[in-house]
């Protein structure tokens, strides 16, 4: 798997980005691989991951303008 943050320009948070992505990358490996267990495909875990993360950014964003 790609990491995008190579990708990325540089940034007073890459570092911080980064840490993040180590600390949590194996746990979502883990819920990819528990739904692929299930029976889903890789793509539609990595998909409702993607999508749960995104409704909990726009939750967020929605708290900040409150």
């Amino acid at each position: 798997m790609n990491n995008i943050l190579e990708f990325r320009p540089k940034c007073a948070h890459d570092e911080s980005l980064s840490d993040c992505r180590e600390a949590l990358e194996p746990a979502v490996m883990k819920i990819v691989s528990d739904a692929i267990g299930k029976g889903y495909t890789a793509a539609e875990a990595a998909m409702v991951v993607a999508d749960i993360a995104d409704d909990y950014i726009l939750m967020l964003s929605r708290q900040l303008q409150h």
